[in-house]
């Protein structure tokens, strides 16, 4: 519950939650690296291959190097980090994707104290904003986010019974049977929220989720059993950043791999023949024992696996993870306007809206965050009509957003999974096939949408890829 003497609600900056599957990245050197060039024909024969640079794809590649053996990594982009990306806007460092971290997601925290990283916590909102009676919006005293906490627990009343292990989300499949079959809209029938409930709860539910009818009731329970079935956890999970971004940390983490990575090689086809793998990549061929597929979910279905997979795969891949409608928008405003938390109501052209902890020459920089499929990021007109809505006589000096679902090597944003995928495919994708092994922040058991179940996903990945691919090079 917001105290508002209590600095942890500052977390409210829930915002980005979905964005947690966002961070940074850079490319960083590993043991060898070719950007826009390839390794000579010789060498392209490893004991693993590890297709996607993320933090899912370097910690798997950590992992292998551990046990010895010789691995490359195959990069789509001209950097690391897939959702993961730091860029600069109006003079101040931003992130495009995953931002923030927490003590409880415990890899990515350990990570970041071992690294030798810095952190630092985002400063509290001014005021909150959300929809009225009337159909407009008015601005409110924090206090007011009471109301909204009070909706959310309602929605996942009941998870301390149904999700009692959160890193083990099947132990009570049968208590699971009918609720992993509703959406986020189901349950608000359910629990006949009114039209202006539904909108003030819209920006921790129905946004995270892609919309009230795309996302999973068991995801938002999910992440509300990992934070101890807590609101100041549940918000406080998005306040901590790592000191230069993550992008600080997965350059780190590369450094440690010892592989080669090939930038700018999206993966077109992967070919299991039972006792090798080969990857074509720009039309070269690579081989390995053994294959770690550490690209987005909703990007399977654009690798041609000749040999075929499970039909969980494919409809996983159809259906989506990561939010098809994601997007990430910076704006510039005229002036130091405050520190707003803007919820939106359902279906808006801006989910929610928060200050950027740094503010540039010209004033107060928001963040901005929507699955609406019929806002341009990039469109200015547009986004300061939407920005006057929540916020009038704000005036919109420029804007530079992302939208994940347009991007071809994501195609979706934060991971959300949709109903039935828990029960249904979930399990199957992360079983090793042949001598392929899945892994992926939209595939961890723990933490998926956060840079934590990237880590927890490629740790698994490791090992199960260093033991297809048979004896390791010396240490």
């Amino acid at each position: 519950m917001f105290r508002r003497t209590h600095p942890s609600r500052r977390a409210i900056l829930k915002a980005g939650a979905a964005a947690g599957a966002f961070g940074a990245a850079g490319v960083a050197s590993a043991g060898t690296a070719f950007a826009d060039a390839v390794p000579p024909a010789g060498s392209r024969s490893y004991d693993v291959i590890v297709i996607g640079g993320g933090f899912a794809g370097v910690t798997a590649a950590r992992e292998l190097k551990a046990k010895g053996k010789r691995t490359l990594i195959l990069e789509a982009r001209d950097r690391v980090g897939g959702r993961a990306w730091t860029s600069t806007f109006s003079g101040v460092p931003i992130e495009f994707g995953a931002t923030w971290i927490h003590p409880s997601q415990t890899l990515i925290w350990n990570e970041v104290q071992r690294l030798g990283i810095a952190k630092v916590d985002d400063p509290f909102p001014d005021f909150t904003v959300f929809a009225t009676e009337s159909g407009g919006y008015a601005k409110q005293d924090l206090a007011f986010l009471e109301h909204q906490d009070a909706l959310l627990r309602r929605f996942v009343e009941g998870a301390e019974q149904y999700l009692p292990q959160p890193y083990d989300p099947f132990q009570r499949a049968d208590l699971l049977v009918d609720l992993d079959k509703l959406t986020l809209g189901d349950r608000a029938r359910q629990l006949r929220l009114s039209t202006l409930e539904q909108n003030w709860v819209s920006a921790t539910t129905g946004a995270y989720g892609g919309g009230f009818e795309r996302g999973s009731l068991t995801q938002l329970a999910h992440w509300w059993a990992l934070c101890g079935y807590d609101t100041e956890t549940f918000h406080g999970i998005n306040v901590t950043r790592p000191v230069g971004g993550l992008s600080g940390v997965i350059g780190k983490m590369l450094a440690e791999t010892g592989a080669t990575i090939v930038y700018n090689a999206p993966v077109s086809k992967v070919a299991d023949n039972g006792s090798r793998v080969q990857v074509t990549a720009n039309g070269l061929v690579y081989d390995a024992g053994a294959v770690v597929v550490a690209v987005p979910v909703n990007v399977w279905n654009s690798i041609n696996f000749s040999a075929g997979l499970p039909a969980e795969f494919g409809r996983m891949s159809t259906q989506t993870v990561g939010v098809p409608t994601a997007k990430k928008i910076l704006i510039q405003v005229q002036g130091d306007i405050g520190r707003p938390l803007v919820n939106g109501k359902s279906g808006a052209l801006l989910d929610l809206v928060i200050a950027n902890a740094e503010k540039s020459s010209q004033g107060s920089v928001l963040i901005g965050f929507s699955v609406n499929p019929n806002l341009d990021a990039n469109n200015l007109s547009q986004i300061q009509s939407a920005v006057s809505e929540v916020l009038p006589g704000t005036e919109v000096l420029s804007v530079k957003g992302h939208d994940w679902g347009k991007d071809a090597y994501a195609k979706g944003g934060w991971t959300f999974r949709r109903p039935g995928q828990l029960l249904g495919s979930l399990r199957t994708v992360r079983q090793p096939y042949g001598r392929l092994i899945f892994a992926g922040s939209d595939i961890a058991t723990g933490w998926a949408g956060y840079v934590d179940g990237a880590i927890e996903s490629g740790i698994q990945a490791g090992a199960i890829a260093a033991g297809l691919s048979g004896p390791g090079a010396p240490a």
